[in-house]
């Protein structure tokens, strides 16, 4: 079950959006095409380090995707 901090039924904060997406991707990689199960499925992810997560990923979309 996917649930986020300050969110009800939909889902606004475009962090929050894109880690459902992340995590939708790799739920369905892992059961349909075998992929390994990723560390959030296997053990969860504790409601303090939620906000953490998320953060991790976001340093990743902040960076230039082209470099001269």
């Amino acid at each position: 079950m996917f649930s986020y901090n300050g969110e009800k039924h939909g889902l606004r904060k475009r962090i929050n959006q894109k880690d459902y997406t992340r995590r939708l991707q790799e739920f369905f990689d892992h059961f349909l095409k075998g992929a390994p199960a990723p560390e959030w499925m296997e053990k969860g992810i504790p409601y303090l380090q939620r906000e953490k997560e998320k953060e991790k990923y976001r340093v990743a979309d902040e960076e230039p995707k082209y470099r001269d």
